[in-house]
């Protein structure tokens, strides 16, 4: 429960804030109300069904790559990618995958797949020196 917390308070930070430019892939079909699924706020969306969505988030992640991103972190339903800025620090966006669990999951439940910035800067904008514990 506190990751959905956490992810909602990240998604939903600066809404309307997608990050990047997205286009809709094959296998997925627009979702700009993101199934109101409350973790989603804020964020752009997709959908698809269950069985075909972890496809849909490998496209997703492959364009996003495509576009300079580079994956940071992540697991079964998500992912972050940064990018860095051309004056220093990075860019960051989350993508996170959920389903309505209020009902059982079958390879045709729909699932969401959703996109947003992450508020802040999670690079410095220059590396800082090692601490080498050397007391010089």
């Amino acid at each position: 429960m506190m990751m959905a917390m956490m992810m909602a308070a990240a998604l939903s930070a600066e809404p309307g804030q997608a990050g990047p430019d997205l286009p809709l892939l094959a296998g997925a079909t627009a979702a700009p109300d993101c199934g109101n699924q409350p973790v989603l706020v804020g964020a752009w969306c997709v959908s698809a069904p269950l069985s075909a969505m972890e496809g849909v988030a490998r496209a997703y992640v492959a364009d996003l790559t495509g576009q300079g991103w580079l994956v940071a972190d992540g697991g079964a339903s998500r992912a972050v990618l940064v990018r860095r800025k051309d004056g220093g620090g990075c860019d960051t966006v989350q993508m996170l995958i959920v389903r309505d669990t209020s009902a059982p999951a079958t390879a045709e439940s729909v699932a969401w797949l959703g996109v947003a910035s992450v508020p802040g800067d999670v690079c410095a904008a220059e590396a800082e020196a090692p601490d080498t514990g050397s007391g010089q």
